[in-house]
């Protein structure tokens, strides 16, 4: 009976402890609500909520098995970064010599939508691995290429240490992750009829127009360009992320029957295409040159392809900065339309800002008008 007794408790301790075990490592496990990205000019930015007891974090291939037999490497970045370029990492109790290029975070920020966070920035080509070794591996990851490939993905491990600077003589745990499912759009992001943030975002901008669905936003296209004088020049900044399937399918059938006919009250009318996705997609922005002839516009309607997109906000003010920079504008009226579900970034993740968007429509006498468009399942 005592032994019998002895037995039960030390089942009931073993399972305090493996509780306990449990309960120190809750930190370092990391879930998608606790992780988020950016795509920017130079790559991707991880965000990583910071919680008490969570103190480092390293980038590293996907994953470590639980016996460490399997040798994995940290990831890094071919050159210094600018987010990384003053972290610290220890490796055997000693810190590694600078630059050591690893992709590791000891030093949490503020961010707007996590609170505190980790940044890490993942460059659009890593390396892993000794080069120099004969006995060890070695090797270069393109991200942004891997990414734009149909069937293709990029897993990593977000290794979450106890111990700053990565340090292994604490307790850490590895995170995998597949980067394209924390940048894929799902259908209808949010219970609103507008993505949260576009009104707001479209309206920072200028003229915005609130769509009741593309018909709607279509003639109010048309209405748009119904104006006096001699020439008209029109650019329609299009978004064609994966968000916009069903939208730019009826762009496609139904834009420029209305268009070319108010095109015949001028003497001369040339209309201008810009497509625009986000940053680390197969394209940022691409521009079709000033036309005239009305088929050419609608065969470069029907190449556009609506996928990708990655978070929430798109690249509206580089697809006007790319409208208003990239195109030959002459005439008297000039008209430059965005239309999309989306709203800009917040802040700038390139080279281009609002301020400089605005300046160089004013300097070109170009008219922004921006239509948004409610969500719609695709």
């Amino acid at each position: 009976m005592k032994n019998r007794i002895r037995w039960v408790l030390f089942l009931c301790l073993l399972g305090l402890f493996e509780a306990s075990l449990a309960a120190q490592d809750a930190p370092l496990n990391l879930t998608p609500s606790s992780v988020r990205v950016e795509a920017r000019e130079d790559g991707y930015h991880l965000f990583v909520k910071a919680v008490p007891g969570l103190s480092s974090l390293l980038l590293t291939e996907a994953f470590e098995t639980p016996d460490h037999h399997l040798a994995t490497y940290a990831l890094r970045s071919l050159e210094p970064t600018a987010v990384g370029r003053l972290e610290k990492r220890l490796l055997d109790g000693k810190f590694l010599t600078e630059p050591h290029n690893s992709i590791v975070s000891s030093s949490p920020t503020t961010d707007a939508l996590l609170g505190q966070a980790y940044e890490l920035h993942l460059p659009p080509v890593i390396e892993y691995g000794n080069r120099s070794s004969p006995n060890s591996r070695w090797g270069q990851v393109k991200v942004k290429e891997l990414l734009s490939t149909p069937g293709q993905g990029f897993w990593f491990s977000i290794r979450a240490f106890a111990k700053p600077y990565a340090d292994y003589s604490g307790a850490y745990q590895d995170n995998a992750f597949e980067l394209k499912t924390l940048l894929v759009q799902t259908s209808v992001p949010s219970g609103s009829r507008y993505e949260k943030g576009l009104v707001e975002g479209f309206s920072r901008l200028g003229d915005a127009y609130q769509a009741t669905d593309i018909r709607d936003a279509l003639g109010r296209i048309v209405q748009s360009i119904s104006r006096p004088g001699d020439s008209l020049d029109l650019v329609l900044a299009i978004d064609t992320t994966k968000s916009m399937v069903k939208n730019l399918r009826a762009v496609k059938e139904n834009l420029l029957g209305p268009i070319r006919e108010q095109a015949k009250k001028f003497k001369a009318f040339r209309i201008g295409l810009v497509f625009y996705r986000d940053y680390m997609e197969t394209y940022l922005t691409k521009t079709v040159a000033f036309q005239t002839d009305f088929d050419a516009v609608q065969s470069e309607l029907d190449k556009a392809v609506a996928e990708g997109g990655g978070d929430i906000p798109e690249a509206v003010v580089e697809a006007l900065y790319a409208g208003l920079s990239e195109l030959n504008w002459s005439a008297a009226n000039r008209v430059i339309i965005a239309l999309g579900d989306a709203p800009p970034h917040p802040s700038p993740r390139g080279s281009v800002t609002e301020a400089q968007m605005r300046q160089l429509a004013e300097s070109k006498k170009v008219e922004i008008q921006l239509i948004l468009l409610p969500q719609t399942v695709f």
